[in-house]
């Protein structure tokens, strides 16, 4: 039976806040947040849900989603003047048309779309709130400024770029080649190998990559123009890292079997790396629980995205790591002359080049912005003298939407089969770990790959002419994956899969690069053990000295979830525009120096200002500090109390400090 309860509290704002929105379809969403700021959404149905996902995410980020759909866009030197206008440069000339975005989402599933709407709906709602009550929802950077609404094509463009950002890889090849023509062929082996043996690899096998004999067409390239290349690639990455974008860094996760954990449950440690934690700068990750009839899932996402990236549901938890595996060739196409309007040479005559025209607006001005495609994909380099240019064909071209129906489903998979299925149309470039109730763990190195059947060595470029083109795709089943392995656990860092997996143009699995070799860290520091302990894997982190932008490590009991995150420095960046910070900006900081998670309170009861009936078991979270007065009054009337009842205090690391018990009368 449960307890009524009826708790009269002196100073109500030291609860957790609770929020109740109106939905498009009419119905309630209702959106909690605990000790640490993070919204814990409940709705009737997927619709509502994601409108809430979107809300919650506006409130807490609103400036890092528009941050990200603009970096995402080529609109950066609307904010940050002609300084940024190479970077709009380099996103637009590999990015997609308005058009081709809006194909890109009807190719959806009718559920992800669904979502997706809805959470835009979301989003631009809190921006109408923000501007009918700026006091209590404005953050100060809009000020001076507007917010744009928030579109499909921005969420396509976006998730395109994150997508990219951790799951393309390739296009040295003209870097290799210009080494081939200086140092020869026994160079570029020794030092770009096809498969180096000497490297880690997930899954332990001693099978070996058969050897082909591989073809290259002979021709050449001068210099300048893969410095060119590399050069521009340069710039683009460090433009990231020094104006806060998301950025390739590493990632890093360690699975445990059943056989191998002291509990005998299947444990998971998942440490996303995509840029390190600062004090003073908003994470570029944040947390959130959705819960509804058909999907109770939570983890992490990342501002401008809908749906749960990296986490758990009631049934399997999962984590990824880039999985860096060749997926674009460069292709060397041949002009008619030294200009771009005489057409390129492919399958015996002269095809026009796809002409795309952008205006790239500035703080003052605009400029226009010509850039071309051929039938391979976007140009992204040029040598007119020679007549020749160079373009990107992708494996995951116009099919990056696909990662956004994996993730949606993900979400429901009851099983490791069920997340199989799921990922198996996935095109980009990921390690994909997951565990289960049923006590499997799971690995498997997805993505779409050239099945390199045209014999073209995969550190050069192919010709443009329509003699080497591609065959086809490595079937799914074929890649790298294992089920519970014999030795008891999986560990990577974004290291070689399997012994047989090659390399491509750009390495990188090479004998001496850390992305060979460090995942020795983890592997040494696993395998000391004969068993391992929930405590031990989250000690991961701290043994190899590497944090996670977000780490969560979860054990699966059977019935249960033990859950543990942390997402630093905290999970809001909302500063208002009298200038009082979000409590929730930091307060995650402490842990993180400590190298220690919080609770992530998945399924848990969280009870807001104003709660009268109130389960059996359920809690109550304060910000910290409480700025007003140290001791809280919590007065418990009770009607008939039938059971005792008793209150446990803890301290703000999570540490209990007291419980307090009322007896049954």
């Amino acid at each position: 039976m449960r307890n009524l309860l009826i708790i009269v509290i002196f100073l109500t704002f030291i609860f957790g806040e609770t929020k109740h929105l109106i939905a498009p379809d009419g119905s309630i969403v209702v959106i909690d947040r605990d000790e640490y700021g993070v919204p814990h959404i409940k709705a009737d149905n997927e619709t509502a849900l994601f409108f809430g996902q979107g809300f919650a995410e506006a409130y807490d980020r609103l400036y890092q989603i528009d941050y990200n759909r603009r970096a995402a866009t080529g609109r950066m030197s609307e904010w940050l003047g002609s300084y940024a206008l190479n970077f709009d440069k380099g996103i637009r000339a590999t990015g997609y048309t308005k058009a081709e975005l809006n194909f890109m989402f009807s190719e959806q599933s009718q559920e992800a779309q669904s979502g997706a709407l809805a959470y835009l709906a979301g989003i631009n709602s809190y921006v109408d709130s923000m501007n009918a009550n700026p006091e209590m929802y404005k953050p100060f950077q809009y000020s001076n400024m507007e917010f744009d609404l928030y579109t499909v094509t921005d969420l396509i463009a976006f998730t395109t770029y994150m997508v990219r950002d951790f799951g393309a890889f390739g296009g040295a090849e003209l870097s290799r080649l210009v080494e081939l023509q200086n140092y020869g062929m026994d160079w570029l082996d020794e030092h770009y190998p096809v498969n180096d043996p000497g490297c880690e690899t997930t899954i332990q096998d001693t099978t070996l990559a058969a050897g082909p004999a591989w073809n290259y067409s002979g021709l050449i390239v001068p210099e300048e123009a893969a410095i060119d290349i590399e050069e521009h690639n340069a710039f683009m990455e460090q433009f990231k890292i020094d104006h806060g974008l998301i950025y390739k860094f590493g990632s890093f996760a360690t699975l445990v079997s059943p056989g191998f954990s002291s509990s005998g449950k299947a444990i998971l440690l998942g440490c996303p790396q995509m840029g390190s934690p600062e004090y003073d700068n908003p994470t570029v990750t944040m947390e959130m629980e959705l819960e509804c009839p058909t999907l109770h899932v939570g983890g992490m996402t990342v501002p401008g995205l809908p749906f749960v990236i990296l986490g758990h549901n009631e049934h399997i938890g999962w984590t990824w790591t880039s999985g860096v595996s060749d997926n674009i060739d460069i292709y060397i196409d041949s002009t008619q002359s030294s200009n771009y309007s005489d057409g390129y040479w492919y399958n015996g005559g002269w095809q026009d080049f796809e002409v795309i025209v952008d205006t790239i607006k500035m703080i003052v001005g605009e400029e226009i912005f010509t850039h071309y495609r051929t039938i391979h994909g976007p140009v992204v380099g040029a040598y007119l003298p020679s007549n020749q240019v160079y373009s990107a064909k992708m494996t995951f071209w116009l099919s990056e939407m696909l990662m956004a129906d994996y993730i949606y489903n993900i979400g429901k998979s009851t099983n490791i089969a069920e997340y199989e299925e799921a990922l198996s149309t996935a095109p980009m470039s990921f390690n994909a770990f997951a565990i289960d109730q049923d006590q499997n763990i799971a690995f498997w190195h997805s993505g779409r790959f050239q099945d390199r059947t045209d014999g073209i060595d995969p550190r050069l470029p192919h010709k443009g002419d329509g003699s080497e083109e591609w065959g086809g795709f490595i079937p799914f089943e074929d890649l790298p994956q294992m089920i519970n392995p014999d030795w008891g656990y999986f560990t990577n860092w974004n290291n070689k899969p399997a012994p047989w997996w090659n390399n491509g143009d750009f390495g990188p699995w090479i004998s001496g690069s850390g992305i060979c070799e460090r995942v020795e860290y983890i592997t040494n520091y696993v395998s000391s053990f004969s068993s391992m302990t929930l405590e031990d894997v989250k000690a991961v982190p701290n043994n190899i000295q590497s944090h996670g932008t977000y780490q969560a490590a979860y054990e699966f009991t059977g019935t249960d979830i033990i859950d543990y995150n942390i997402n630093p420095p905290g999970q809001s960046d909302l500063v208002y525009l009298d200038g009082t910070p979000s409590p929730h900006k930091q307060d995650q900081w402490p842990l993180h120096q400590a190298w220690e998670f919080k609770d992530q309170h998945f399924g848990e009861e969280i009870a807001g200002t104003g709660s009268e009936n109130l389960p059996d078991k359920f809690k109550l979270f304060a910000p910290y500090p409480n700025p007003f007065n140290p001791v809280t009054t919590i007065r418990f009337l009770a009607v008939e109390t039938l059971y005792a009842t008793s209150l446990q205090i803890y301290d703000i690391t999570g540490r209990l400090v007291d419980t307090l018990m009322n007896e049954k009368r």
